[in-house]
């Protein structure tokens, strides 16, 4: 004979199982940020590859939906932007700079940009306008990054720009926040095998040494400021650090190509930075993620970086992107063991 008391109970556990699966994704949102009662936790919102082949000031549903989406989550801290406010086939023209700026602006937080290589880089491009890739990164830093040490969005904040460090003024781009002692930076690092790729032959825009000095410079610059990163995270005792930039630095190439010239000729543009981070990571010994999108593909994984197949303490998330216009929620808990907690978001009218 059944016991009636253990029915009783298995029925209760079930009931509260299908109340729990039957709260609106909203619902259920908001309840796990009521009963998160750990001091110092909060999270934000990261996005990338965002809007994706879209006019300047053409409607565009998806991305109001996902401006909606994130603004009604209060508690969120800031939403960052990992790159390519375009796609690499559209014009990259002023008109298109002001309206991403536009969009971003209704974002009711601070708002973290880093440039990707499809809004300069890759700007020389036949269908992307044959721009000279310097011109436009000199035209894009001055519409995004007008004011130094302080963000773009709805309630703009104060950040550490490294355009404040002799020797690197012209990067304001790169810069650094913290919170409940988790740092965060965002180091610009581009796709194209951060701007190593030759210019499209049918383009009328020439590369010339100018662009190779820019790649070298830019690469002194992130590695810099990697470093002292990491170096202010391992003073302060940071629980972890959070890297942000746009290219996807072939990560996954690891998996078969695990050493030598090959692997180094695959990650081209990519390697002296990706070798510091892995020396740094380790030395850092607690929880490190790299935020970057790029491949517009979600994920979330603990890909090798240079010499070490498997780092336990580092770990790769990748956001959506192009016509998957969906958002990641990363939660930050200073006394967990693994400090970062990601989840998908997926907007039900963008599916």
């Amino acid at each position: 004979m059944i016991n009636k008391t253990l029915v009783k109970a298995i029925s209760g556990c079930l009931l509260l199982l299908v109340s729990s699966q039957a709260l609106s994704g909203d619902d259920r949102h908001e309840k796990e940020e009521r009963e998160s009662k750990d001091k110092g936790s909060f999270s934000f919102a990261m996005i990338g590859d965002v809007p994706y082949g879209v006019a300047p000031y053409a409607d565009y549903p998806p991305f109001d939906n996902l401006i909606d989406e994130i603004n009604k989550r209060k508690k969120l801290k800031w939403v960052i932007h990992t790159g390519d406010i375009k796609s690499g086939g559209s014009n990259c023209s002023d008109a298109l700079f002001y309206d991403r700026l536009e969009r971003y602006n209704k974002f009711s937080k601070p708002f973290i940009y880093t440039p990707g290589d499809n809004e300069w880089t890759d700007c020389h491009r036949v269908n992307a306008g044959e721009y000279q890739p310097l011109e436009r990164l000199a035209r894009l830093r001055e519409i995004f990054f007008t004011n130094p040490g302080v963000t773009i969005g709805g309630k703009p904040m104060a950040v550490e720009s490294q355009a404040f460090v002799p020797g690197f003024e012209e990067f304001p781009e790169n810069v650094r926040w913290s919170k409940s002692d988790i740092m965060f930076a965002a180091v610009h690092v581009v796709g194209s095998n951060n701007g190593l790729k030759a210019f499209d032959a049918a383009s009328s825009a020439v590369r010339g040494e100018a662009d190779d000095l820019e790649v070298a410079r830019r690469i002194e610059a992130a590695i810099h400021w990697i470093n002292d990163t990491f170096d202010k995270a391992m003073e302060e005792d940071a629980p972890g650090v959070l890297i942000m930039m746009q290219a996807n630095p072939k990560l996954e190439v690891g998996y078969a190509l695990p050493g030598g010239a090959d692997l180094t000729n695959a990650r081209l543009g990519f390697n002296e930075i990706l070798s510091v981070l892995e020396a740094r990571t380790l030395a850092f010994g607690k929880p490190v993620v790299l935020a970057h999108g790029d491949s517009h593909y979600f994920r979330v994984d603990k890909p090798g970086l240079v010499e070490n197949g498997f780092i336990s303490n580092f770990t790769r998330v990748e956001n959506f992107g192009s016509s998957r216009v969906h958002w990641v929620k990363i939660t930050v808990n200073p006394k967990s063991e693994h400090v970062f907690k990601v989840r998908q978001m997926i907007i039900e009218a963008n599916r």
